[in-house]
Formats: C-alpha cells, structure tokens, sequence
C-alpha cells in the first residue's frame, strides 16, 4: 500500500504544479491585454487629438480664405510615411487591419441600435404544420393454397400516412390514416396529456389497446410479416382497438425497478373476441408490466394482461381474455450495434360464453431475433393454439426468418412459415414463403413499445 500512497501524492503535487502553471500563463496574457488596451486607448486619444487640431486649423485656414478670396493658402502637407502611419494607426482600432504575431485584437466597440435587423416570421408559419410521413408494407407470398387471394401474388398490405404534433406544452396529437384492401380508415387518432402530475398520463380518442406485447403495433412495426397464430385465433387478423379512453400511472417500484399500470375503456369493436357493437357494450382492458436490470447487458419485461366484454347482439354473454407476456433482452454495451438478442413471447387464454356452454382456448408463442451485424438479423417464432369453433383441435407452427436493414427507411425481411393446420381449413396445413420491404418517408419510425 505505501508504493501506491506515494504514487498518488507524487500524481497530486505533479498536477498541483501543471495547475499553477497554467494559473501563471493565464495572469500573463491577462496583463497583456490590459497593457495592449491601454495602448490602444492612449493612441486613439492621440488621435483624436491630431484630428482636433486637424480641424481646428483647416477651419482657421477657411476663415482666413473667406475674408481673402485671393489668396488661396497651401494645405498642410503629409509625408506618405505619416499617412501610412495614421492609416494604419486607425485600421487597426477599427479591428480591420491583420494582426501581428503575437498580438491580441481589441475588443469590438458596442454600439447601442447600430446593429438591430428586422426580420419577418412569416416563412416560419410552416412549424405550426404536423409532421407528415409515409410507409409503406410490401411484400410477394408464394404458398402451396391454391385459389388463396391472398397468396401467390405481390401485395400492398399496408400504406400508412401519419401525421403527428405537439399542440401545446401539455399536449400532443397523433393520427394514422391506413389503406388496406383499397380502402383508406383511420386507424389510430388520438390526443395524449402528457403533463399530469403523479406519473398519471390520460389519452382520448381511436388507438390499439395496450395489450400484451403485439398488440399495440402497426403491421409494418411487427417482428414478422404475419401476426401470431394466437393472436388471429383470439382477436382475428385486426388485433383489438376501438375509440375510448386510456388512463396511465407509473407508480413507485413495488417490483422490480419500473411499473406501469394502463386502464382502458373502449368501444367494442372487435367481432371476435367480443361482440363488435359499439360503445353499447364497451371493452374494459387492464395491462401491468414490470422491469428489470438483471446485468448492464441484460434486462427482463414481464406483464399480465386482462380484458372482458360482451360477445352477443343481445349483451347477455360475455368474454374474458388473460394473457401473460415476457420479454428478455441482451445487448453488450460495446457492441450494441453489432450484437444482440431479443427473445419475446406471450401466453393467452379466452373464455367466450355461448348459448351451448363456455369456449376456453389457449395458445402462445415465442421468437427470437438475434442480431449478427449492423444491418442483418436471424429469427425463429414458434406458435401453438387451439383452434376456435373447433371439438379441441389445435395448430403449431414455425417461422424462420432473416432481415436486412438497408437504412432506417428501409428495411426487407424474408420468411419461411409452416403451420400444421390453418384456422380457417383445420383440414389443411399450408407452407408460405413471404419477401416484404418496409419503407418510410418522413420522421415517424414506429415506436417499438
């Protein structure tokens, strides 16, 4: 310990020194200007007094003039080394002359409204505007379904204007215009508090509900080209979402080191699940998650999800969906753009009432996307789920995947999927091969939530 005692107090007193040098240096140059301003204050007062007694007698000489008119007297004259003298004398006051090595120019003169611009903000009116951007989703399906629309062609899945803007210091709006299938419905619009005091945050209008970990993103956000098959068997193709309200709360840790709690009441319009009718019948949906930091490389998500609403005309039944969802993520902080791994998955179960009894199905799945560079990613989803309407079948699948990412514009993955069975032909197992490319113009990226 006492070699490494005195290398710390042979460190300290080297650096005390280098301070103290440096404290010298600055004392110099600060003397140095002050000598160099007073220099420029007793030259310019020099100045000032040649150009004085200047004037002084050249108004003389024209009095003298005026009373005779005859006698024109001489001007004073100035050897060319005077004038270059005074000319350089007064460039270098103005600030216009270069400076000598070693040599620190005098400060600017202040002058008080000399220098005031006036500008117009008219052209600056276009900041009111939202941001605007556009993506679009497409891809090509080769599939061994014969007389499948949607297979063996190339398709525009998804076309997606949106248009986002902050209204105010409390406030910010977001609205997503969606074409699918030729027609053009909004698919989220909605304004969003964002000031509310105790970790509350309140949103009003039509979004995806927060459910889960899949649920909330676009279709040209997901992980795969496709949705799960849990996903299509409980909510359909759509994935649950309606016009309601969304209340917020991040609470103090209870478990973990991050909590966050959603309440959402929404109009019921999900025909799968529940019974599409409206706001006659509304959805409540109730979403925690919790996170933690199991290394600096390492962190683990998980929440519980629970929703529940009537599934008949008559809204004498009711459905009851569960669901559970992890999320473990590793990314070495060296080399985070170059490695990484993100396994995700969620667990769901719904119990429908029928006029015949209950419907309980259950499914889940899993996937991992592993990153082997800056722009290329592998990965693999694994499903499993009842199938509804169906005396106990179910269907598994797997899904192989490898994208590239060409900017962040622009991004193309390829797929592999087979399912043992499909949900509309339990008979049948299908194989489908997809070649989609993501690309965006303007600001919005998608959140990844």
């Amino acid at each position: 310990m006492a070699p490494l005692a005195y290398a710390e107090s042979e460190s300290g007193e080297q650096e005390s020194t280098e301070l103290e040098a440096l404290r010298q240096q600055v004392q110099t140059l600060q003397a140095e200007v002050e000598t160099l301003r007073a220099q420029y204050a007793e030259r310019l007062g020099g100045l000032e007094a040649q150009m004085t007694a200047f004037q002084s007698s050249l108004a003389v000489q024209n009095a003298a003039a005026a009373r005779e008119p005859a006698e024109a007297p001489e001007e004073p004259a100035m050897s060319e080394e005077e004038r270059a003298s005074l000319d350089e004398d007064l460039a270098k006051i103005l600030g216009e002359a270069p400076q000598e090595p070693g040599e620190t120019q005098a400060p600017p003169v202040q002058t008080a409204g000399r220098d005031r611009e006036f500008t117009g903000h008219a052209r600056r009116l276009n900041q009111l505007n939202p941001e605007v951007s556009v993506t679009g989703d497409m891809f090509g399906t080769v599939s061994d379904r014969s007389g499948d629309p949607d297979a063996n062609q190339f398709k525009l899945d998804e076309f997606e204007l949106a248009f986002q803007a902050p209204l105010d210091p409390f406030s910010l709006a977001k609205a997503f215009v969606v074409q699918e299938g030729g027609e053009f419905a909004v698919e989220e619009a909605y304004i969003e508090f964002t000031s509310l005091p105790h970790g509350l945050g309140f949103k009003f209008g039509e979004f995806r509900n927060d459910w889960g970990k899949l649920n909330r993103w676009h279709q040209h956000a997901l992980p795969q080209v496709d949705r799960p098959a849990v996903h299509q068997a409980i909510y359909g193709e759509g994935g649950l979402g309606g016009l309601g309200a969304s209340l917020s709360w991040l609470p103090r840790p209870f478990l973990g080191s991050y909590n966050e709690l959603w309440f959402q009441v929404t109009n019921d319009d999900n025909d799968v699940a529940f019974s599409g009718r409206g706001f006659d019948d509304p959805v409540f949906l109730l979403h925690e998650t919790n996170y933690w930091d199991v290394s600096d490389s390492t962190y683990l998500e998980l929440g519980v999800s629970a929703a529940t609403g009537k599934n008949d005309l008559l809204g004498q039944s009711r459905s009851e969906v569960y669901g559970l969802d992890w999320n473990l993520n590793w990314t070495p902080p060296a080399r985070s753009l170059y490695r990484g791994i993100d396994v995700r998955g969620e667990v769901m179960f719904r119990r429908k009432e029928l006029e015949a009894g209950q419907e309980d199905i259950t499914g889940l799945y899993t996937y991992g996307t592993f990153k082997l560079g800056r722009r290329w990613n592998v990965g693999l989803r694994g499903d499993w789920t009842e199938i509804p309407g169906t005396a106990g079948q179910s269907l598994w699948g797997v899904s192989p995947y490898v994208e590239w990412t060409q900017s962040e514009f622009t991004h193309w993955r390829v797929q592999y999927t087979y399912n043992s069975k499909r949900l509309d032909e339990p008979d049948d197992s299908e194989n489908k091969l997809f070649f989609q490319i993501v690309w965006a113009m303007g600001p919005h990226k998608h959140e990844k939530y």
